[in-house]
């Protein structure tokens, strides 16, 4: 009995000693993958939530003077425009890897979408139907930009639905993307702001959605600023904004109104992303359909 107690005596030693190197040598590196990159993590995710915290202080801040709002809309635009035309140098890629440019534009769509269903629909001014059409182009433009990262995330991993007409070896078409870090075929550019490769496969995708986005922010900023402030007849049942020198002495009409100018910026932005598209990149997406038709013709 007593060779038998001390021998579960040592077999508990043995096994705590055990524990216990096992516990020293296992760090938090060995549990979880990358472990090593925990502040990465943190800063990854300070700059997706970043945009939900600084806009909405932003919004409120333009609400107090119409210098204050003239001030900050031209902060805003002024800050899109030095992101959008730095050099892609090594300095600055890290900046444009960020998840931040995305939570931006999320964070514009969520709160200017959340301003005109609770704040200027409450004015009583908008009809059914004209929220009806509103939220019809909200849906066809969430939907195409949708499609247009998902065809991306797809292409970029597997590059299966190019058909027989794709080579996963590099072709001299091949471009490599110094944001994503892979190699990619059909490339026409890189967008920060939703976060993905725009390829010929999703191209489609992005011009319906930028169109989508022009009509929508159009309609939307139109109906809003004919509400909070003074409206007149330009033609037939189509009002635009007159006066609008009231709006700051209420404040939920003077955020309704910064958030209509917020979104025109966005409108004029998305107006020159289209007439790029028009100069620059749909002549180079049409390029090989013509060339079909024109070998068709000479034949």
């Amino acid at each position: 009995m007593v060779i038998n107690k001390n021998q579960r005596d040592f077999d508990k030693i043995a096994r705590l000693s055990t524990l216990k190197m096992v516990t020293t040598t296992l760090t938090i590196q060995d549990i979880l993958p990358y472990g090593s990159t925990k502040s990465n993590y943190k800063k990854v995710d300070m700059d997706a939530v970043l945009p939900f915290v600084i806009l909405p202080l932003l919004l409120v801040l333009s609400t107090t003077s119409k210098l204050v709002t003239i001030i900050v809309m031209i902060f805003i635009g002024m800050g899109a425009l030095y992101v959008q035309s730095r050099p892609r140098q090594k300095n600055s890629l890290n900046l444009l890897r960020s998840p931040f440019f995305y939570s931006w534009t999320l964070s514009s769509g969520i709160y200017m979408f959340l301003i005109f269903e609770l704040g200027i629909l409450r004015l009583l001014e908008i009809t059914q139907l004209e929220n009806f059409v509103f939220l019809l182009l909200l849906a066809s433009t969430c939907y195409f930009f949708y499609k247009m990262k998902a065809v991306a995330d797809f292409e970029l991993a597997t590059g299966t639905s190019k058909g027989k007409e794709y080579s996963p070896v590099l072709t001299s078409d091949s471009y490599y993307c110094q944001i994503c870090q892979i190699e990619v075929n059909e490339r026409f550019f890189h967008s920060i702001w939703w976060d993905c490769c725009v390829l010929r496969p999703n191209y489609i995708y992005f011009v319906a959605g930028q169109v989508f986005a022009f009509a929508t922010l159009l309609y939307g900023t139109n109906l809003g600023l004919t509400t909070v402030c003074q409206p007149f007849i330009l033609y037939g049942t189509i009002l635009m904004p007159e006066d609008c020198n009231d709006v700051y002495y209420e404040f939920d009409l003077a955020l309704c109104f910064v958030s209509c100018i917020y979104g025109l910026g966005y409108l004029l932005i998305t107006a020159l992303v289209l007439l790029r598209q028009l100069l620059i990149y749909i002549p180079k997406y049409s390029e090989p359909q013509w060339r079909k038709i024109i070998n068709v013709l000479t034949v």
